[in-house]
């Protein structure tokens, strides 16, 4: 399938959504710090219990996707974003700063993948595959595009205006890809029965399935999170210098990009699930090269890992997406990815500062070895997915 304008836009405002509501924080938050005199781990404090807002979040507006379509749901979210951000521009105290904190990320939900993922399975039905992969690949480069930007935003105005600018961007970037997004809705597929199962009830038929992806996810999820803000931390525990941990860091989003280009190349030769268990077998990978790293720094190793981690994190992001369009189709589909993600989001807000009390109270092998043991909890729940069957008949199954 050829790339459509739609998806590319799609693609534009899902890195609008995420450089704005969520990379930008670890620039902007040492500037909030500094202008009220708070710690920085209370201001990251304030961002981990806002994610558990995303949590809460992301149930209800996978219902209302399923209910009302993607396209209202995301423009209201593009509008209702850019009022958080400005909201934030305007804080003056504690309370205020949480308060708007945890209403821009309740509603990042509906700007972020979750709903861009649904949006494109509505459109597109089974074959939306390549579609969201080609949205992750654009989106990769949010962190690539804000984080230089807002720096450079910062040595002209104060924090305060960059995020009125953020909210600009949500107005004049995603708003218009959204409310121009196409309302056509996808009838829903209905699961395929048999003798044994006839009558049985969706939800409890494809429960199997559906515990096993919350698992694998959501122990992804912990992981990936946990390193996204402790990575730089741990590395220098281990024993590497600022020098090579930078280099390491750096060495992960070229491979994410990379898994994320061979994906959308090849992505009909590999079934999800199998694309799953690469993910998940890269990110165990990845990890125990880090364990072996913590015990005998050697550069070779952590490069090694940021090349694995990489590719395991380039291709997690495409699974959340393609696992429950391939065994469960675009039925509920919104429903199911809020779920999905709710649980998921718990977890990833508990991650870094689980694994930073870790490192801090038992070193850094025990903090690394946290890690690994959820990587392998994630990698043998999709082993386990990936031996049961789609939910759909054979004509309607995604491949």
């Amino acid at each position: 399938m050829k790339p459509s304008a739609a998806t590319l836009g799609m693609g534009v405002s899902m890195t609008v959504g995420y450089g704005t509501l969520y990379y930008s924080f670890s620039i902007l938050a040492p500037e909030i710090a500094r202008e009220f005199g708070w710690s920085q781990s209370f201001v990251f404090a304030v961002f981990s219990i806002g994610l558990l807002g995303g949590a809460v979040s992301a149930p209800i507006i996978g219902r209302l996707i399923d209910r009302f379509g993607a396209r209202p749901v995301l423009t209201f979210g593009s509008i209702l974003a850019a009022a958080a951000l400005a909201g934030l521009s305007m804080v003056q105290n504690g309370w205020q700063f949480a308060a708007v904190t945890l209403a821009a990320e309740f509603v990042s939900i509906a700007v972020q993948y979750d709903a861009g993922f649904a949006a494109l399975a509505q459109r597109h039905g089974q074959e939306a595959r390549s579609q969201i992969t080609l949205v992750t690949l654009v989106a990769g480069f949010a962190s690539t595009v804000f984080w230089p930007l807002i720096q450079w935003l910062l040595t002209m105005m104060t924090w305060r205006e960059v995020y009125l600018v953020l909210a600009g961007l949500n107005l004049v970037l995603a708003l218009p890809v959204h409310a121009l997004w196409p309302s056509y809705r996808q009838p829903p597929v209905r699961p395929a029965t048999n003798a044994a199962g006839a009558g049985r009830p969706p939800v409890v038929s494809r429960r199997p399935q559906l515990a096993l992806m919350a698992i694998s996810l959501s122990a992804g999820g912990f992981v990936l999170s946990a390193m996204g803000a402790s990575l730089l931390v741990l590395l220098g525990d281990a024993g590497f210098t600022p020098a090579i941990a930078t280099l390491a860091g750096s060495m992960i989003g070229p491979s994410q990009v990379a898994a994320r280009i061979i994906e959308y190349a090849r992505r009909g030769v590999l079934s999800p699930p199998v694309t799953g268990l690469i993910a998940t077998g890269a990110i165990f990978l990845a990890l125990a090269l880090l364990f072996a790293a913590a015990i005998f720094p050697a550069v070779a190793i952590v490069l090694l890992f940021a090349v694995f981690f990489g590719i395991g994190q380039g291709l997690t992001s495409i699974i959340r997406g393609v696992l429950p369009l391939h065994y469960f189709g675009t039925a509920g589909y919104g429903r199911t990815m809020g779920t999905l993600s709710g649980i998921r989001m718990v977890l990833s807000a508990a991650a870094p500062f689980t694994i930073i009390f870790v490192n801090e109270k038992l070193g850094i092998s025990a903090a690394v070895g946290c890690l690994l043991l959820m990587g392998a909890v994630g990698l043998a729940a999709m082993i386990a997915l990936s031996r049961l069957a789609p939910l759909l008949s054979q004509e309607t199954s995604t491949n």
